[in-house]
């Protein structure tokens, strides 16, 4: 049989997808979903794992689509919890998870889920309160009144009363409640309509990086595997960042519990280029066969080194760095007037791709490593290889260096031998071990229990996705002499409004104080203004520019909303621009804990095609109301699709602590905004 012949613009056609699993075709095209040994893991209805761990854009949240089409019977949980939940006693109290601290938040984790099968099980109809079931009975003001958030903290503000009071009875009847309600489930669930799959995912939901954080999370973790084993109607299944769970394994003194049901997101070479072929033929009614053939009609495979290996050497294994890089070269292609992908827009692809992964990778494990884009900046201009002479010297300048002394003192005075740097930048994938005229790099999904083995004869290697944006010479560094000055120029962080670094990091301390200790009420509504005036400018200055206050008067109060151009050229904002015509963003700041419907009709007045159909709204309380819903979802169908997002106190905290930690995400807003989608749908 023949080629098959494509039309001449078969480029123009393809819709590659976004790199985000939130906004991508994935999302209502199953025939594009991959299946690779963990996602089938996922969809065994006998798999016992609970744990999906992966970096940034490895397909956590893909999994969580296809498991939903799967399995009707699904119930998504985007916790709260971990950045609303204090701790009653001292961190280290927790961390032996025989002791009865512990014990006592992972029953209130277990409880709390166990209930949110019952109350599903109850709105769905086929489970009924009765007397029959005693201890169900009496938590039915637990599960009916409460969301799985307040139930935790309801539940653990009764079970820390009692053991802070040494009430041992009341502490055993605690405890004795949830042992007994998971009976009275399996009781109730004696066929497969009572089986639900949990799905924890999306925790940059609410996550600030604490240690408090990851307690919470660990106890979750512990309470999902005592689950599985004792029930025999809940899967809870978790979908956790690498960097989380390397924070957990340090921590958890039982980490051999967890470890054995974790399933880690691997993806081969071969299912990579599937990714990518399945979206090049999408378009097409005759479509060229997966697995190198389709990838031939879109990539010109005329040179001597593939195209196809060309792009897994330059990206980590993960589906996101794949799209991002092909979707870039499709768009050079097509500006050149090729039919077809050479390496020349791989070339130019790879310029842009390298500077957002280098900002990426900073980001990511910002959290492990504050502000460890600092260090990696300071490789500019040098080598992409180097001996462990020349890794001892560069350790050596950055210590004498100010900023990175400063900033990254947490966690790089402990890493200043070479062995353990060169262990810290080989587990976040910089850095690669070269032996026998190949390097190896650590591999995105490996267990990184492995450690790295090297000697004084070894070579490092900087791995090939950062060579554009650090502007690396391909040399050897045997070693950096005195008069060797590292350099920074040209690449990451640039800092809103001409900040030093120092200066930008004590100004989002100093908004964080202040927001923190700011009252609530008419008197402080002027410096709220001002305060989240300064978090626009300085959490979001990469795509918001141009803020300035629009005022006017109702009520002889003067109303100040910012206003901020929308110039995004990727990521949550440019879906807001792409979505809703946002070319525009107006805050409204509302210096009280609890809104009215006034303020929703204020902001009504910039749903517009001026501004597009999205608008801010931020108060002061804690918790979004049903009747906030509600007012939104009146607007949303109002205003032709339009939306309006309302941000908490919490949510400004999340956006500055990430700032300070050198972490830019935009998965915080990201989740907010899905979390409305889906309210008001």
């Amino acid at each position: 049989m023949g080629r098959i012949q494509l039309p001449k613009d078969a480029l123009k056609k393809v819709k590659i997808g976004q790199a985000f699993a939130e906004y991508d075709i994935i999302r209502t095209d199953p025939e594009l979903f991959v299946a690779t040994p963990s996602t089938l893991s996922s969809l065994d209805p006998d798999g016992q794992n609970c744990f999906y761990i992966g970096r940034r854009g490895a397909g956590k949240t893909a999994i969580t689509f296809e498991v939903q089409r799967k399995f009707p019977r699904c119930i998504h949980i985007i916790p709260q919890i971990f950045d609303l939940l204090t701790l009653p006693l001292e961190h280290e109290e927790f961390f032996d998870t025989r002791q009865r601290p512990f014990k006592s938040l992972m029953h209130a984790m277990e409880r709390a889920l166990v209930d949110e099968i019952i109350k599903t099980w109850a709105e769905d109809g086929v489970f009924r309160f009765n007397k029959s079931y005693d201890s169900i009975r009496r938590e039915r003001g637990l599960i009916e009144d409460c969301d799985f958030d307040s139930r935790v903290l309801n539940l653990t503000e009764e079970i820390f009363e009692a053991y802070s009071k040494e009430n041992d009875k009341l502490w055993l009847r605690q405890i004795k409640r949830s042992k007994e309600i998971i009976e009275e489930a399996n009781s109730v669930a004696t066929n497969g309509s009572y089986d639900y799959v949990i799905l924890i995912d999306r925790l940059d939901e609410s996550w600030d990086g604490s240690e408090s954080a990851i307690i919470c999370l660990m106890a979750l973790m512990h309470a999902a595997v005592r689950l599985r084993a004792s029930t025999d109607f809940i899967r809870p299944y978790i979908f956790i960042r690498e960097n989380i769970y390397d924070r957990i394994r340090a921590l958890d003194n039982e980490f051999s519990r967890l470890e054995t049901s974790s399933v880690f997101l691997e993806w081969s070479e071969k299912k990579l280029i599937e990714l990518v072929e399945r979206r090049l033929v999408r378009p097409f009614n005759t479509k060229p066969k997966l697995g190198g053939e389709a990838w031939s009609y879109f990539f010109d495979e005329k040179d001597q080194e593939s195209t196809s290996s060309r792009v897994m050497s330059l990206c980590q294994h993960r589906p996101r760095d794949v799209l991002m890089l092909c979707s870039y070269a499709i768009d050079n292609a097509i500006n050149a007037g090729n039919s077809k992908i050479n390496h020349q827009d791989l070339d130019d692809a790879s310029i842009r791709y390298s500077t957002s992964r280098l900002k990426d990778l900073g980001d990511e494990f910002a959290e492990n490593y504050p502000n460890i884009s600092l260090v990696l900046e300071y490789f500019y201009g040098l080598g992409n290889q180097f001996t462990v002479n020349a890794i001892e010297d560069f350790i050596q300048k950055l210590l004498i260096n100010e900023s990175i002394s400063k900033h990254c003192k947490d966690w790089l005075f402990d890493h200043t031998t070479p062995y353990r740097f060169i262990e810290v930048f080989y587990g976040i994938g910089f850095l690669g071990i070269k032996r026998k005229g190949r390097t190896q790099y650590k591999e995105s999904g490996k267990d990184s229990n492995a450690k790295p083995a090297f000697d004084n004869n070894t070579i490092f290697e900087i791995h090939p996705t950062y060579h554009e944006a650090l502007n690396l010479r391909f040399v050897l560094i045997s070693d950096l002499k005195d008069e060797t000055m590292l350099k920074n120029e040209g690449i990451l962080e640039d800092l809103p409004e001409s900040f030093q670094l120092d200066d930008y990091k004590m100004t989002l301390e100093d908004v964080l104080h202040k927001l923190k200790g700011l009252p609530v009420g008419r008197d402080g509504a002027k410096e709220f203004e001002e305060i989240v005036g300064e978090i626009i400018k300085l959490c979001f200055f990469r795509s918001l520019t141009n803020v300035h206050a629009s005022e006017r008067t109702g009520d002889n109060t003067t109303i100040r909303d910012w206003v901020a151009s929308n110039r995004a050229t990727g990521g949550f904002w440019e879906m807001v621009r792409n979505k809703y015509g946002a070319t525009q963003i107006v805050w409204e700041c509302k210096n009280y804990a609890e809104l009215k419907a006034d303020d929703f009709h204020q902001i009504q007045y910039y749903l517009n095609d001026t501004f597009g159909r999205f608008g801010i709204i931020v108060f002061r309380g804690d918790e979004v109301k049903d009747s906030y819903l509600r007012h939104v979802s009146n607007i949303a169908n109002r205003n032709q699709a339009g939306l309006i997002m309302i941000l908490t106190q919490k949510d400004m905290e999340v956006f500055l602590r990430q700032s300070i930690k050198g972490a830019f995400k935009e998965s915080h807003i990201h989740d907010r905004h899905d979390y409305f989608i889906r309210k008001v749908s």
